[in-house]
């Protein structure tokens, strides 16, 4: 198999039912598992042999997962976790020890924000919240204590591009680890042939891709995930469970074509979007901006779509938000992305509630910001539904 829309549907299928047969790997709920011998057990328990031990560790269906995300990322090796959060969290407290630092794009996903700024201190681990469309910025926080450069792109929710290899030679230049979030692209873009050492991915999102399963992924280097898999995956407990996996597989072997529609529905949107005169600013990758625009074409595959979220400001601030989000018939008022369902949410006061409002301020979250992630609805249906909002907006 060659290409990834085949791998998506067909990997981890292979001999996972030898009794039966069936087209989709089973889900396999056993806790633990029969070794044929002490010795087998052993060499398993000490990683000399591939096998299953118990799922907390290892499961026939999480491997099967597993096994469809490295092709997805092209990568070496992967865990799969129960939240996407929960394989930030794992990434973190396994490579950072008190005194370490990190460097991170200014503008992040809520509850990494709050992860960076109020749980990590309380262990001595500090984070510099910079500009990373300024390398300058970047370069002036690093020192001997840096140990970890962590962004999005594009980021949540301003839709900004990030340069992904600009980001890896300079953390390569002072042996520094990437971790990158990819949540918003997967397919789209590859960061793993650019050189980031480890990928993060909310399952929740894209890949499951129908509201219905929370779930993480932590992809990259073999020598990087074998380390976090021993050292602390087996022992933290994040464990994914073997149902939600299965709705992860299922999600994966319409990944491609998800997305590709839900661009085609986001392009339509922002068209309308751009002639109507309640709105003040649209966000989406490579949007109205020339240098953004190049780096789209640098790494993200334009040819497959760049996704469905779209952020956009009102004119009239909250209030006016407030009464758009509140009217919207087919689309739901609800947080989340990525799913055959159109959601929109206010991130100021939802998603990125835990910022103050300097950091509000400076991510560009403006009380007038709406966060719209785009379905599969018919897209006349899904214009007329904001039009009608932004007519009982007035």
């Amino acid at each position: 198999m060659k290409k990834i829309t085949t791998k998506n549907i067909h990997l981890g299928v292979k001999n996972s039912d030898s009794v039966f047969g069936s087209v989709n790997p089973p889900i396999y709920l056993s806790s633990t598992y029969k070794f044929p011998n002490s010795e087998i057990g052993a060499r398993r328990f000490k990683g000399e042999e591939k096998g299953m031990i118990y799922s907390r560790f290892t499961n026939p269906t999480i491997q099967a997962l597993e096994e469809r995300l490295i092709a997805l990322e092209e990568a070496e090796a992967s865990i799969v976790t129960s939240s996407g959060m929960s394989a930030i969290t794992t990434v973190f407290f396994n490579f950072l020890k008190p005194g370490d630092e990190i460097i991170a794009h200014k503008v992040l996903y809520g509850g990494t924000t709050q992860l960076l700024t109020h749980i990590l201190p309380k262990f001595e681990i500090k984070t510099h919240f910079v500009d990373f469309k300024n390398k300058k910025e970047i370069v002036e926080k690093i020192s001997s204590k840096t140990k970890i450069i962590y962004f999005e792109s594009p980021t949540n929710p301003m839709l900004e591009v990030i340069d992904i290899q600009a980001i890896v030679n300079l953390a390569k230049e002072n042996n520094i680890m990437t971790v990158f979030d990819n949540t918003f692209s997967p397919l789209i873009q590859k960061p793993f042939s650019l050189g980031i050492d480890i990928i993060i991915h909310s399952l929740t999102k894209y890949i499951g891709g129908h509201s219905d399963l929370i779930g993480g992924a932590i992809i990259g280097k073999k020598k990087l995930i074998d380390d976090i898999f021993n050292k602390s995956f087996i022992f933290f407990g994040p464990t994914l469970s073997p149902f939600s996996a299965f709705l992860a597989l299922r999600g994966m072997t319409t990944l491609e074509i998800r997305l590709r529609q839900i661009s085609e529905n986001a392009k339509k949107i922002i068209n309308f979007l751009e002639s109507h005169p309640i709105i003040e600013k649209i966000y989406y990758p490579g949007y109205a901006d020339k240098s953004q625009k190049e780096i789209v074409k640098k790494q993200m595959n334009e040819n497959i779509g760049l996704g469905g979220v779209i952020s956009f400001e009102v004119k009239g601030g909250y209030e006016k938000a407030k009464k758009i989000v509140d009217n919207v018939k087919i689309i739901y008022l609800a947080v989340s992305l990525g799913a055959v369902e159109s959601l929109i949410e206010h991130p100021a006061s939802m998603t990125h509630s835990e910022l103050n409002e300097n950091q509000l301020k400076k991510a560009g979250i403006t009380p007038g910001l709406i966060r719209l992630s785009v379905g599969l609805e018919d897209s006349e249906d899904l214009i007329n539904d904001l039009n009608q909002a932004f007519l009982k907006s007035k």
